[in-house]
């Protein structure tokens, strides 16, 4: 009988929970690894309890939704496990490859990242983005302002959106339990989007705001004191991210965003390119070219060791 790769890191994940009488739970802090490296976090795994979903161990590991089912097959957002469940919890993450500064936020994933200036540790949080069509612009920008307790005042097609579901919005929101925006908003340069809070923490790993970046209350409530107007924010869809942990490369590859009509950089011939990019001129480095090609197939949303650099 033939045993996919699914299934033996499925067991695999079974031996670690029989030999583990506790899990550690992911931290939102990590010390940075060398500039030449990207590799943070770990892979957990744990066991499903009484009436827990993909959102309950989600929330429980400060992961989005969309990362844990894509890590787990068969796992969905409607339905609870079964108890005692072996579930992999995706805490391990490559850097994207960007300058180490400000915030990075990564679409396809729902991640952010923050750079402390002066620090050598990254924070890194889920995120809630926009639904299909309503995506913030991939761009480079800034914060301007942060509020407390801010009003919120509706857009039209918000206005537009909750009238047509048989809901009329005040002009003016003010603060309360009722303002979408929650307790914590950091404005952009770019109008109209802006990193809050959220009273609907079941958003976090989904696409369900109408553009803008929604984070867990108790995360921009770490995160918010860290930030000053003029902070660098980037905004990419990078939904392959390729680096190096000592001699080993990694690949963690996430769905593409459905609405891009060109998803060249996602295929294997871009991914191949990708990975080339990485490799030393000076080394010869052994590439899995079969799991590259596997995880191009069927991301998982967690960096797998690709390949090897010998010295």
């Amino acid at each position: 009988m033939r045993i996919s790769w699914r299934e033996l890191t499925r067991i695999a994940g079974l031996l670690i929970l029989s030999s583990l009488a506790v899990t550690k739970v992911y931290a939102a802090n990590f010390p940075l690894p060398p500039d030449n490296e990207a590799l943070i976090g770990e892979v957990q795994y744990t066991a499903a309890e009484n009436g827990d979903t993909a959102a309950t161990i989600a929330e429980r590991y400060n992961l989005g939704q969309n990362v844990l089912i894509e890590a787990n097959p068969g796992v969905t957002e409607r339905y609870s496990l079964p108890n005692g469940a072996s579930v992999k919890v995706p805490t391990q993450f490559l850097l994207p490859p960007l300058p180490r500064k400000g915030i990075v936020i990564n679409l396809p994933e729902m991640r952010m990242y923050y750079y402390p200036p002066g620090s050598n540790q990254v924070m890194s949080f889920p995120i809630g983005i926009g639904r299909i069509g309503k995506t913030i612009p991939i761009a480079s920008t800034a914060v301007t302002r942060k509020v407390t307790n801010p009003v919120w005042i509706p857009p039209a097609d918000i206005r537009k959106f909750n009238q047509e579901q048989g809901i009329t919005l005040p002009r003016v929101m003010p603060p309360g339990p009722d303002n979408p925006l929650g307790p914590y908003a950091i404005y952009l340069r770019i109008p109209t989007y802006l990193i809050h809070s959220t009273i609907f923490p079941e958003s976090i790993g989904r696409r369900a705001s109408f553009g803008c970046i929604r984070m867990n209350e108790s995360d921009i409530k770490q995160f918010f004191p860290e930030v000053t107007a003029g902070t660098s924010v980037v905004i990419i869809d990078m939904p392959n991210k390729v680096g190096w942990n000592d001699d080993q490369l990694y690949l963690e590859a996430h769905q593409p965003l459905s609405e891009r009509s060109d998803v060249s950089y996602a295929s294997l011939n871009g991914i191949v390119n990708t990975i080339q990019s990485k490799l030393p001129k000076d080394h010869v480095t052994l590439i899995d070219w079969q799991l590259v090609a596997y995880l191009t197939e069927d991301p998982d949303g967690i960096p797998h060791e690709i390949g090897v650099r010998l010295n």
